[in-house]
């Protein structure tokens, strides 16, 4: 059971909650077995949302509420508001410093999503970018495992990732995927001007409108009898060599610089 805030649950709270928006919702989960009018418009405006959802077993939901009555629908709210994309462009078109943005594509592990944000805070990423479904939802796992450093972290959940990247492309911005077995060396790629990085998830990579998006592509050397590298690992080793490329620049940053907007 969840011992936060983060959790709500029954039809009309959780339509309250899609309507008014005054909470960003992470995941919704459903009952599979449940058969309601109710139920099915609400998933229907999670589908317009984009909004990650699940349909599980009713001991799911007993679980996540512990034992309240949740009829049928448990919604798990972000542990931290994100950074709306105007906000975004606003806080970028204000930096002296070539901006650095983090897209960890798909990962749904929060544990790993947790350990990239603490990497991104340590190697002055100024912003990570979510997908709406296939993410871990920001919550207290996260939260742990960011070390503390989740709020110092802008996080943005666009309704179009997609468009909010290529918005960025042609504003200049070079977007680099990292992929298994890629035809460019991490230093073989210049990452000192305005720059996306984009990892792939545990066990789907980079999705395919992701990855056509990505103008140069980078491969991580290993040894042969490794498959592949941690999603959490390979990001530590890609925003490392563009703060050594930028020759760790962001150490000049101020702290409210390094926090962003909220």
């Amino acid at each position: 059971m969840q011992n936060d805030d983060s959790i709500i649950y029954g039809i009309h709270p959780v339509a309250e909650l899609l309507a008014t928006k005054l909470r960003q919702i992470d995941h919704l989960y459903f009952d599979k077995e449940r058969q309601s009018s109710l139920l099915f418009d609400l998933i229907k405006l999670a589908r317009k949302e984009r909004l990650r959802y699940q349909l599980v077993p009713a001991q799911k939901l007993d679980y996540l509420c512990g034992g309240a009555v949740h009829q049928g629908v448990v919604a798990v709210c972000s542990a931290k508001e994100y950074t709306g994309p105007e906000a975004l462009l606003e806080m970028l078109s204000l930096k002296t410093i070539a901006p650095l943005l983090l897209v960890p594509a798909s990962v749904e592990d929060p544990r790993n999503l947790g350990a990239i944000i603490r990497t991104a805070v340590a190697f002055g990423v100024d912003a990570v970018l979510l997908e709406r479904k296939n993410t871990a939802p920001v919550g207290s796992t996260v939260a742990k495992a960011s070390a503390g450093l989740l709020e110092r972290m802008p996080l943005v959940k666009p309704k179009s990732l997609e468009g909010l990247i290529a918005t960025l492309a042609s504003k200049g911005y070079l977007v680099v995927g990292a992929q298994t077995g890629g035809p460019e060396k991490p230093q073989e790629v210049d990452c000192t001007g305005p720059t996306v990085i984009v990892v792939g998830g545990e066990d789907r990579g980079i999705p395919p409108y992701l990855m056509k998006q990505c103008a140069r592509l980078v491969g991580i050397p290993i040894a042969p009898d490794a498959n592949s590298l941690n999603v959490s690992a390979a990001a530590s080793i890609l925003l490392y060599e563009c703060a050594r490329q930028r020759n760790f620049s962001f150490v000049n940053k101020s702290p409210t610089t390094a926090q962003g907007g909220g």
